[in-house]
């Protein structure tokens, strides 16, 4: 009887056993599912992206859309959908491409920005990543423009109800990624010094007319001008101490020094892809600065073996992988783009191997300590030190401003 029971009551309780698998799978499968994202908040954002670029000349790290937080290529993508006339967007992760930024400044016609809107999300859905390059028909954009474009689009939408005839786009990036124009600074410490002399003068001159002066509305009116040109004074004296500031900064670069913040061949320090690398590598320091730039060129361009230059500084950026003529042009632009001297060293250097060949480096100024060497080519190396060969025995045949041999 016992058995019987057993044998009919087994079946039953398997059953349920799998009936409550697949409703808790399908409780844990519904949960999983995120709301699709809604019109109007991925146009809100493209409001705060779009001001957000103008003001820090970069692409936000992440992107608030309503009370979700979208990277930078899910977000353009939510808003290139939008923009080509979807109401509500699915949440997707998006990969971003290798940033590839050109410097323009167009004027485009809302087809062709539609266009560019359409093929965006195109290629986007295709391929899960978004493009690097967008060709249209009135050229190519890039995906660093692409996401201010649509943004500044959005935004217009957002705050106008419509979308706009035109768009007018110029890229939100610097020439350079200086700190501070040391030459400015001497230009208006110069300026200042000659009008507070001037100013002196008046003053001296006024005070001798009011000593000699017996009419009390003469003096009266001199007194008005010399408490004018004393408020002159003191104010132009707060701005000399600033800019006496400035050039104590270790961001200073004397003027003796100032041709190793220039381009020079195959070093171009206004490559909008350089700039945008350094600005973002960035520190406090210059040698914090100096220390960032050679850490991420050690750790990302590989290193390959060529004679002389091949891809300068721009191409070495773009391909990853340089010997090292080529890794010196990369470390020289950044520092330089940052505002920091630069030079170029070869050398006939006897390597951990043994063998001995000629060899390029960089060298970078840091105040309060000179010349740094920035040796990128070995992952042993640091800033201002060689461990991939012998600095002992090595001879330095040239010190150079630009590198320009084929």
């Amino acid at each position: 009887m016992g058995r019987t029971m057993f044998k009919s009551v087994a079946p039953v309780c398997l059953l349920a056993f799998m009936i409550l698998i697949l409703l808790t799978e399908g409780s844990y499968a519904i949960e999983e599912v995120e709301d699709p994202l809604n019109s109007s908040d991925v146009l809100a954002a493209s409001v705060m992206v779009s001001s957000f670029m103008e003001k820090n000349k970069k692409l936000p790290e992440n992107v608030s859309v309503g009370n979700r937080t979208l990277d930078t290529p899910s977000y353009a993508y939510a808003l290139s959908k939008v923009l080509t006339g979807s109401k509500v967007v699915e949440n997707q992760t998006i990969n971003g491409p290798q940033l590839d930024i050109r410097r323009i400044s167009v004027k485009l016609t809302k087809n062709q920005y539609l266009e560019i809107a359409s093929k965006f999300r195109n290629f986007t859905s295709r391929t899960q990543c978004c493009p690097a390059t967008i060709s249209f028909s009135g050229g190519k954009i890039d995906f660093y423009n692409a996401v201010y474009l649509l943004s500044k689009i959005g935004r217009y939408r957002q705050l106008h109800g419509k979308l706009p005839v035109a768009m007018q786009i110029s890229t939100p990036l610097p020439l350079n990624a200086y700190h501070i124009n040391s030459k400015a600074i001497d230009t208006r410490i110069k300026n200042l010094k000659s009008q507070i002399r001037k100013t002196i003068n008046l003053m001296n001159i006024i005070n001798k007319r009011i000593r000699y002066s017996g009419n009390k509305k003469t003096i009266m009116r001199l007194q008005g001008k010399l408490r004018s040109l004393e408020k002159k004074y003191s104010y132009l004296n707060g701005q000399l101490r600033y800019y006496d500031g400035l050039r104590s900064s270790p961001w200073y670069v004397p003027a003796s020094l100032r041709r190793y913040i220039r381009s020079t061949a195959h070093c171009n320090i206004n490559d909008p892809n350089i700039v945008y690398l350094a600005r973002e590598l960035s520190g406090n320091t210059t040698h914090s600065t100096a220390l960032n730039l050679f850490s991420w060129v050690r750790d990302n361009i590989d290193y390959s073996f060529y004679y002389r230059t091949r891809y300068g500084a721009s191409g070495t950026l773009r391909y990853r992988t340089a010997n090292c003529v080529d890794q010196a042009h990369l470390m020289v632009a950044l520092a330089r783009t940052s505002g920091i001297p630069a030079r170029y060293v070869r050398g006939y250097c006897r390597f951990i191997s043994g063998n001995w060949y000629s060899h390029v480096w960089a060298q970078v100024w840091i105040r309060g300590r000179g010349w740094v060497t920035a040796d990128t080519t070995h992952t042993m190396n640091n800033l201002g030190h060689v461990y991939n060969w012998n600095t002992s025995v090595s001879e330095v045949r040239e010190v150079l401003l630009e590198y320009d041999l084929h």
